[in-house]
């Protein structure tokens, strides 16, 4: 899908406030409710927009601790891997990635307790190395904002 610039201002607008309506961001960007609608289902079916989320604060909900778990395994190690990150709740994210590490994931950890558990499941197939996050300085930023919006 080509994504002019009215598709890239959509798409800045949804990811700064997805609960918007067609209508106000249309008249926003200057086009109908009816084109708005057109181009958000144009976008949506060609799978540039992936779905509609809310930001939490993990830690309003009990989630006190972010974890940061680095995994080297071997290549039959992976799949094994992608099975168990699907049946842990507490896995956010997920990353393959080069280098010596196999996969970066993001774990959400209420308490010492499930960090340990984490841990204990995750090195059954390799080698972990945990870090917990201090803080968060730059939040997850988003795409569109991220790129440079192309001049067309």
């Amino acid at each position: 899908m080509l994504i002019d610039k009215k598709d890239w201002l959509i798409l800045q607008a949804l990811q700064t406030d997805a609960r918007q309506s067609l209508a106000a961001l249309g008249k926003r960007i200057g086009l109908s409710q009816p084109a708005m609608s057109e181009r958000v289902r144009k976008l949506e079916a060609a799978g540039v927009i992936e779905g509609y989320s809310a930001q939490v604060n993990l830690q309003k909900i009990g989630v006190g601790l972010v974890a940061i778990i680095r995994i080297e395994t071997t290549h039959e190690g992976i799949a094994p891997y992608l099975r168990l990150f699907g049946a842990m709740p507490e896995v956010l994210q997920a990353d393959r990635v080069t280098g010596q590490d196999c996969f970066i994931v993001r774990c959400a950890i209420a308490e010492p307790a499930d960090l340990q558990r984490v841990v204990d499941a995750l090195a059954v197939h390799g080698a972990v190395t945990t870090s917990l996050v201090l803080s968060s300085p730059v939040r997850k930023r988003d795409t569109v904002q991220a790129l440079r919006m192309p001049a067309r």
